[in-house]
């Protein structure tokens, strides 16, 4: 299983890259052009965007890519998944949040991906790499 992570350094507190980062709508910011669309909400009227809500991805009204998020722990972890991918065997995005004091914040973005034809995952993985460096670098500046 091919896998990539990057870590980031907010100069927030987790709280609030958490909050942050456990809304989809931040990722038409981190990931622009790509946009993302939350297609079905979590049965938590609190948090629409938590356990079970799957979010589309893609470029105007072409989003194929679905991801479902399977845990939320707040203030520590949000995992997803890829769902209805025929391309994709296997896809896990792990996002971990570390206080490292009252006003910054380690995030560690893991992703573990197995596509179904071979070696794509490293080319899908190097591409996901670079979009995410780039991508939580703005973030980092927004809050």
């Amino acid at each position: 299983m091919k896998s990539i992570q990057v870590k980031k350094e907010f100069n927030a507190p987790v709280e609030q890259v958490f909050d942050l980062l456990s809304k989809h709508s931040t990722y038409n910011v981190a990931f622009a052009p790509i946009q993302v669309v939350r297609v079905k909400d979590s049965a938590d009227p609190e948090r629409p965007d938590g356990v079970g809500s799957v979010r589309r991805m893609g470029f105007g009204p072409v989003k194929p890519l679905q991801e479902q998020i399977t845990l939320l722990e707040p203030n520590q972890r949000i995992e997803y998944k890829i769902i209805k991918n025929p391309l994709v065997k296997h896809h896990l995005g792990v996002i971990q949040f570390e206080a490292i004091d009252a006003a910054r914040t380690l995030v560690t973005y893991t992703i573990e991906l197995q596509a179904r034809a071979p070696f794509v995952s490293q080319l899908i993985l190097a591409q996901l790499k670079s979009a995410i460096k780039i991508g939580f670098s703005k973030l980092a500046k927004t809050v």
